[in-house]
């Protein structure tokens, strides 16, 4: 039986987030990127995982955990963007502060998990998120991660996937 997942890909210097079914970042991706000025272009070497989410039973969960999370940060995107204190800042602090989602991805994950699982994650199915670094774990927001989720640590070489140690 194989297993879909979905990873969340960070950039180094601005924190953006990028969401791919893929282990490996295509061009079609940087869509989720709002732009504002020159094209953006993909620099493989600029962007480490933050987040492999494994264990899905089928695409379509797979698929529909990854459109929640990405409709949640855009929406969380949209939220802050228009923040009254937000707009009042210099427009070159603002665009620092927008590109920042690393939190905003990590607490729409969970938030995510918890809108799908009922409907596509089947019952003692378990998921595992195995991540860059375990200190991304706490940027959950205020609850609490799913009971059907565990933890495990992303082992990368060279900025590629090697292999996972769960926890």
């Amino acid at each position: 039986m194989s297993t879909h997942s979905i990873y969340l890909f960070r950039h180094i210097q601005s924190n953006q987030v990028l969401v791919s079914t893929r282990q490996i970042l295509k061009n079609k991706v940087l869509e989720q990127l709002q732009h504002a000025g020159r094209p953006v272009r993909l620099r493989r070497d600029l962007w480490r995982p933050v987040v492999a989410l494994t264990g899905f039973d089928s695409e379509n969960s797979a698929q529909a955990v990854s459109d929640a999370l990405l409709h949640r940060s855009k929406a969380r995107q949209l939220e802050f963007a228009t923040k009254q204190e937000h707009l009042a800042r210099p427009k070159r602090l603002r665009q620092v502060d927008e590109n920042d989602l690393l939190e905003k991805s990590v607490t729409s994950l969970r938030e995510a998990l918890e809108a799908v699982s009922p409907k596509y994650i089947k019952d003692g199915a378990k998921l595992t998120a195995l991540w860059e670094q375990s200190r991304f774990i706490d940027l959950k927001g205020d609850a609490e991660w799913p009971a059907f989720l565990e933890h495990g640590e992303l082992a990368l070489k060279n900025n590629r996937f090697v292999s996972a140690e769960s926890s």
